[in-house]
C-alpha cells in the first residue's frame, strides 16, 4: 500500500479508503480506517522492537496525525460527508422536490475543478481509486431514498437531482413524461402540429391577427393542452408516426403518436378521463392512451409504416375500362417520385422510390371515382394522382392519358403492427 501520499496531502479516513475504492466490498470509511490502523500497529510493533527505519518513523507520525482526521481538514472531501452537511443538502433537496410527483430519482454529483484536477493526479498513482462523485451520489441517494421512500434508478429516473455538495447548489432536472396513443382527425383544415405565422415567426403581426399562428389550432394543441393542464407541465412536443396534410382526414383506428410533456409536476394522471375530455372536442379523437418511454418517439418518427388511403379523384369521361387499367398498372408497382413542387420550399429536391401494393377503383360518376391505395409510407398520394407535371412516374394521369387530380383524401390506416396487410381494411 502506498502511504507516501499522506506526506503530500491530508486525507481523512474515508478519502484514504477511496484510493482503493474498487477493491473489496467495504465502505471507503471502513477501508481507510483499517488501512491506517493496521499500518500504525505494524509500525508501532517495529518501533517497540527497535526495527523501525527513520522513513517508517515519519510515516508512523503522519498516520497518527491523519487517523480520525477531521473531514473539514481533508483536502479532498472538505467535510461534504459530515452529518450536518448532509442534513443541510437533504433539507434543500426536499424543499425543491415538494411540488413534484415522481417515483424514481437519480443523484447527479458535480465537483469543483480543483477537485477534478486532484482526482486526475491521484488516479495516475492509484488505479483502483473511486471518484468522490460516485461515493457522494451513492451515499446521499441512500439517505434521500430512505427519507422519501422512493427508489433511485440509473436508467429511467423521473427526476435527476444535480448537486454540488461543495457549494451546496442544487438543480432539479425534471425528465419528460411520455404519453402514447393514436389519434383520429375527423375534419379537414387543421394541421398536425403547431404552425407559426410565416411573417412574424410566432411573435404576432397583422397578417396573423397578432396570434403568432398561421392556423389557430392543430392536432397537437387539441391533444396537448388538456394533458399539459393535467400534468402541470411547462410545454409539450408532439411526435407522430408520419403526418397528413391539412386538408386530409386521419380515419380508421388512427395514427400512432407520442406526446412529450416537459417538466411535469404530476405523473399519475387518469388517461381514460383524458381520452374522453380530448375526444369531446369533436375535431380530434384519441384512442388507447398509455404511458410511454423516450424510445417510443424515436421509433414512431424513424420507423417506416405502410399506409392505406382513400382518394376521391376528378377526371373526365371515366369508364370501367379506365379503372381496370388503373388497377392493373398500379398494383405492385414501383413509383419514382421527385419531391413535389408544393413542398420544394421546405424539402430537398430528391427522387424517392416507393411501392404501391394494391389499388381498388370504383366509379362514382362520369367525372369522379374513388381509389383505395395500399402503399409504402412517404409516397405523396396527391402527386401519384396528378403526376406533378411528370415528377411522379407513373401516375394516374399518365396511365389514363388524361388529367386527374385528388379532390379529397383520407388516411384509412397506418400499418404499424407486424404482419398487418391490406386485407385488414377490406
Amino acid at each position: 500500500m502506498n502511504y507516501e501520499i499522506l506526506k503530500e496531502i491530508n486525507l481523512c479516513d474515508r478519502c484514504f479508503g477511496r484510493l482503493w475504492g474498487k477493491i473489496f466490498r467495504a465502505t471507503n470509511l471502513e477501508r481507510g480506517k483499517a488501512l491506517k490502523l493496521s499500518k500504525i500497529i505494524e509500525l508501532e510493533i517495529k518501533e517497540k522492537e527497535n526495527k523501525i527505519s527513520d522513513e517508517e518513523k515519519e510515516i508512523l507520525e503522519i498516520l497518527k496525525n491523519n487517523y480520525n482526521l477531521d473531514e473539514n481538514n481533508c483536502i479532498w472531501c472538505k467535510g461534504i460527508f459530515k452529518e450536518e452537511k448532509i442534513k443541510t443538502l437533504l433539507d434543500k433537496t426536499l424543499k425543491l422536490l415538494k411540488d413534484y410527483e415522481f417515483d424514481t430519482f437519480l443523484i447527479g454529483t458535480h465537483i469543483p475543478d480543483e477537485i477534478k484536477e486532484l482526482e486526475q493526479n491521484l488516479s495516475e498513482k492509484f488505479p483502483y481509486m473511486e471518484s468522490i462523485k460516485q461515493e457522494f451520489g451513492r451515499e446521499f441517494g441512500k439517505v434521500l431514498a430512505k427519507t422519501i421512500n422512493k427508489k433511485p434508478n440509473r436508467e429511467k429516473p423521473d427526476i435527476v437531482i444535480h448537486i454540488n455538495p461543495y457549494d451546496e447548489s442544487i438543480i432539479l432536472q425534471i425528465n419528460p413524461l411520455f404519453i402514447k396513443g393514436r389519434y383520429r382527425k375527423l375534419i379537414r383544415g387543421i394541421p398536425q402540429t403547431r404552425w407559426l405565422c410565416g411573417y412574424c415567426k410566432g411573435k404576432g403581426c397583422k397578417y396573423c391577427n397578432y396570434t403568432g399562428k398561421k392556423y389557430l389550432t392543430s392536432v397537437e394543441q387539441i391533444i396537448g393542452e388538456p394533458i399539459l393542464k393535467a400534468t402541470g407541465g411547462e410545454d409539450y412536443r408532439f411526435h407522430g408516426a408520419g403526418r397528413e396534410d391539412i386538408d386530409v382526414r386521419m380515419l380508421g383506428d388512427g395514427r400512432p403518436f407520442v406526446l412529450e410533456i416537459k417538466n411535469p409536476k404530476k405523473r399519475k394522471i387518469d388517461l381514460k378521463e383524458l381520452e374522453k375530455i380530448i375526444s369531446q372536442d369533436g375535431r380530434v379523437e384519441v384512442l388507447n392512451l398509455e404511458f410511454g418511454e423516450r424510445k417510443d418517439k424515436v421509433i414512431f418518427k424513424n420507423t417506416p409504416h405502410k399506409k392505406t388511403y382513400k382518394a376521391i379523384v376528378k377526371s373526365e369521361n371515366i369508364t370501367e375500362e379506365d379503372l381496370k387499367k388503373l388497377e392493373e398498372n398500379l398494383t405492385n408497382r414501383i413509383i419514382y417520385q421527385k419531391t413535389p413542387k408544393r413542398v420544394l420550399h421546405r424539402r430537398a429536391d430528391i427522387e424517392r422510390k416507393r411501392k404501391v401494393y394494391k389499388v381498388k377503383a370504383n366509379k362514382l360518376d362520369d367525372n369522379h371515382f374513388e381509389m383505395t391505395i395500399y402503399c409504402d409510407g412517404g409516397l405523396y398520394i396527391k402527386e401519384l394522382i396528378s403526376g406533378d407535371n411528370g415528377r411522379t412516374r407513373p401516375s394516374v394521369s399518365s396511365i389514363l392519358k388524361k388529367p386527374a387530380y385528388c379532390k379529397w383524401l383520407d388516411v384509412l390506416k397506418v400499418h404499424d403492427k407486424n404482419g398487418e396487410d391490406y386485407g385488414s381494411n377490406e
